[in-house]
């Protein structure tokens, strides 16, 4: 059984893993971690956000992260699917911390932007696509905790 993972590049004018998204991670004390809704036929397959948060959570638990429900920073997993008949599935996934930003120009605007992310493209048949999904939410989980780490030394 063949699975293939293909990395790719988070776009130019959004947020990435450079040292100025890394920045914005300092002083970083706490998270949240919110998944978001996830297709039906992700559910068919055993792909469920119970399943996800779980391991997401215990991931950065065991990085060093600490969670925390009430936080107001957030990590946000997004996956997003496509399949064509009964071939396998191809999905992105994405994690981004979201934290409140105020504008410069008009201290009472206040919203949540992302400010850190990464992703990554899989494809993999129904048989091994929760085992090859954890995997790849695994080493997304470990890119954040690397980022986090390098500008929070411990």
């Amino acid at each position: 059984m063949t699975v293939a993972l293909l990395a790719i590049s988070p776009p130019i004018e959004g947020a990435g893993d450079a040292s100025l998204d890394r920045e914005t991670l300092r002083g970083l004390k706490a998270i949240n971690v919110i998944v978001d809704p996830l297709d039906p036929m992700l559910d068919q397959e055993g792909l469920t956000k119970d399943v996800l948060q779980r391991q997401l959570e215990e991931r950065l638990r065991n990085g060093g992260v600490t969670i925390d429900k009430s936080a107001v920073g957030f990590l946000g997993l997004r996956i997003l699917p496509a399949r064509i008949g009964k071939g396998p599935y191809s999905l992105c996934l994405s994690i981004g911390l979201y934290q409140p930003v105020t504008l410069n120009r008009d201290k009472n605007i206040k919203t949540a932007t992302q400010t850190w992310e990464v992703e990554t493209v899989l494809v993999a048949p129904p048989k091994v696509l929760l085992q090859s999904s954890t995997a790849e939410l695994n080493e997304l989980a470990d890119r954040f905790v690397s980022a986090w780490r390098s500008v929070n030394p411990q």
